[in-house]
């Protein structure tokens, strides 16, 4: 029993750390300590394998908010919060630019400040609101 455990345990501590490094999903590690608990449990330790399944259940229903993740993105700037020259500075280009120039450099912020490359949300949409305005 002890060697399950250990091994149990092994399992768990890889899981999080491959999730520090390669972005594992939070439901994975949900489900991992869902099949733990249910394991224990049928190995004859029903309130080891409870404790471990409610905490695979709250891990799934709050995910990385346990973690310190943070809270949802702000929702995204509309146009009339940004001024021509403020669009301009943030993305880098003269207020009288061209729209191939003011194309370039959205493509070139956006591809380092999107948030599926790790960026930040409120970032982004400031930057698709900049491109918008300055292209109307």
């Amino acid at each position: 029993m002890l060697l399950l455990l250990a091994a149990l345990a092994g399992l768990g501590l890889w899981l999080w750390l491959g999730k520090r490094r390669k972005q594992i999903p939070a439901a994975w590690l949900g489900i991992a300590g869902t099949l733990i608990g249910a394991v224990l449990v049928a190995k004859g330790m029903p309130v080891v394998g409870a404790l471990v399944t409610t905490g695979a259940g709250l891990w799934l229903r709050y995910g990385g908010m346990l973690m310190g993740r943070a809270s949802p993105a702000p929702m995204p700037t509309n146009r009339a919060d940004l001024s021509r020259a403020e669009a301009a500075e943030l993305l880098g280009v003269t207020p009288d630019a061209d729209r191939d120039a003011i194309i370039a450099a959205h493509r070139r912020l956006i591809a380092r400040n999107h948030p599926d490359a790790g960026g930040s949300a409120g970032l982004a949409a400031r930057l698709n609101a900049a491109r918008d305005l300055l292209l109307k």
